[in-house]
């Protein structure tokens, strides 16, 4: 606006410039010009003075025919002020297509999109986002991709351009914006009421302040809810907050709490050596992942059929009409109108029901039951959601088990009551012990003091500490993970070797060792635990896929890509 206020400014300019150099040139004009057609005494000097102005000013050249000194005078002073005003226009033409130009660069103009896939925020997730969708959107063709973070335009495209190169976006187009999510006209400028998904990422390493600013966006979009097409998924990193959350962002937002899932996650897979991959494989669009449709065909039949029903999808539960989520329900529970039913396929359009003739395959087999025992598994570094990883795992151990914690970011005495203010209180944990130990994990001779051989898993996480800093944080997380091996090899070796020479009972066989022998170093294998080491950093992941040596010693779950 200012800038169309300096135009008419300067066409007003222009236009007093022409009358009032053409009234001076009336003034010293006389019609002499034999090539001049006209009757002298029938030409309007006023009109005469006001062209030839016009004409000075446009065209320096045509003063050059005057001959009178004052004619020549008065000529070349409107040339002279025609060109400073042409310099003028030209100067703020100039201004505003480069103004453009940068809007353009910066990611300041409208994006004119319907049906994408928009992302507020830009972390270590969105590329990994963005991956994603790429894969999913490939069956499709492609698709448009929006990212709205309040980062640089170029430096947001650098960055993906060095994760995700064009030609492996598989079709899919991804438009960058620069803006605040919190700002309703930067969310109109996205086109966000055109969208078929909008995923709103926490952009600060402040829990309470990335909760706040999520808050926010929900409100800001809560405004044009009615115009609103698409799903909304929003981040949240405190699970306290996650009710506030769903009372703001109404039915069409839904709420996912990463770090609490991710500690979830990490905990289930120590527990079961191998899960981390199979979690990898099912939430991204690698291979196969879930889906869910309602099918009406499938209304009045049982979830025991359906196996029969889907040859290209394994059928793994049902979400409700009212929203509840089962999985693995009874083979009698009756599909009603309105159910989805929940499968692991390879594409959403890669199966449907089709009635089969199957042979009956008999009963299940019996599950083997396996005898509980107590367990001691180690905790190395402090999540935020501590809290909640150690009440899952007082929910599934064996009354007595232990676990044991060491970091060096948060001092014994202050544990209790950290834990305390989050809403658990150890003392009333039903069926674990928790000890607590100070010291770098990263320091050799502070987990020598641990009973390494003795611990049955092991967990590795992410000092809250480390959090802005990824790579120190793997860094940091890769070596307590290399010396717990180490040291566990160690004590493993003198464990062994005392045995050997402790040996006095039963036969010794043909390798050097007794039936006892071979019976006590059974009993201490859990010198090699299964053990779960959270990643972060993409760059850290490749690094381990690269090294066959360093990705056999532990399960790895990259958090940021999960």
């Amino acid at each position: 606006a200012k800038r169309w206020r300096v135009f008419v400014a300067l066409a007003l300019w222009g236009i007093l410039q022409v009358f009032t150099g053409g009234a001076i040139w009336a003034a010293i004009w006389r019609c002499c010009d034999v090539s001049d057609p006209r009757d002298p005494m029938t030409v309007n000097a006023f009109l005469e003075g006001v062209w030839s102005a016009w004409t000075f000013m446009a065209d320096p050249g045509t003063h050059a025919v005057n001959f009178d000194l004052s004619e020549r005078v008065v000529s070349a002073s409107i040339t002279l002020a025609g060109i400073l005003f042409f310099a003028s226009v030209l100067g703020l033409t100039v201004d505003m297509i480069r103004e453009k130009m940068d809007s353009l660069r910066q990611g300041k103009s409208r994006i004119i999109e319907k049906d994408h896939t928009l992302i507020l925020g830009w972390t270590e997730k969105t590329s990994h986002i963005i991956e994603e969708i790429c894969k999913a959107n490939e069956s499709e063709g492609g698709g448009v991709v929006a990212v709205l973070a309040q980062r640089d335009k170029a430096q947001m495209e650098l960055e993906l351009d060095l994760q995700l190169p064009v030609k492996q976006r598989r079709g899919t187009r991804v438009v960058f914006r620069s803006g605040s999510p919190l700002v309703m006209g930067d969310l109109v400028r996205v086109s966000v009421h055109l969208a078929r998904a909008i995923i709103i990422l926490s952009c600060t390493s402040d829990p309470e302040q990335a909760d706040n600013d999520t808050l926010r966006t929900l409100l800001s979009l809560r405004s044009i809810y009615t115009s609103l097409r698409g799903h909304v998924v929003a981040e949240v990193r405190d699970i306290d907050n996650e009710p506030l959350m769903k009372l703001v962002g109404g039915e069409i937002v839904e709420t996912l709490v990463s770090h609490d899932m991710i500690g979830r996650l990490m905990l289930m897979s120590v527990r079961q050596p191998g899960l981390a991959k199979v979690y990898e494989a099912l939430l991204g669009f690698d291979g196969d992942e879930f889906y869910m449709e309602e099918w009406p065909e499938m209304v009045g039949k049982e979830f025991g059929e359906l196996v029969h029903l889907f040859p290209d999808a394994v059928p793994i539960g049902l979400q409700m009409a009212d929203g509840e989520v089962i999985l693995k329900p009874s083979w009698d529970t009756e599909i009603q109108e309105g159910d989805k039913v929940i499968v692991i396929a390879q594409d959403n359009d890669s199966y449907r029901p089709q009635e089969l003739d199957c042979d009956d395959v008999g009963e299940a087999p019996e599950e083997d039951s396996v005898p509980e025992k107590q367990e001691k598994i180690l905790l190395c570094g402090w999540r935020r959601d501590i809290r909640d990883v150690l009440e899952q795992l007082d929910k599934i151990v064996q009354h007595g088990s232990e676990v044991h914690m060491m970091t060096h970011c948060v001092p014994i005495a202050e544990r209790g009551q950290r834990l305390l203010e989050d809403g658990l209180d150890i003392r009333k944990l039903r069926n674990l012990e928790v000890i607590h130990h100070f010291g770098n994990t990263s320091v050799r001779r502070k987990l020598a003091s641990l009973p390494i051989e003795s611990y049955s898993a092991a967990m590795i996480f992410a000092d809250e500490a480390f959090e802005s800093d990824t790579l120190r944080a793997d860094s940091h997380s890769l070596a307590t993970l290399l010396l717990i091996r180490d040291l566990q090899r160690q004590r493993f070796t003198e464990k062994r070797s005392r045995i050997c020479n402790n040996e006095s009972e039963g036969t010794v066989v043909s390798r050097g060792y007794s039936n006892s022998l071979l019976d006590e170093l059974q009993s201490i294998g859990m010198a090699y635990c299964p053990m779960i080491c959270e990643i972060m950093d993409p760059h850290t992941q490749k690094t381990i896929a690269n090294n066959e040596q360093l990705s056999l010693t532990s399960d790895f779950c990259q958090t940021n890509k999960l």
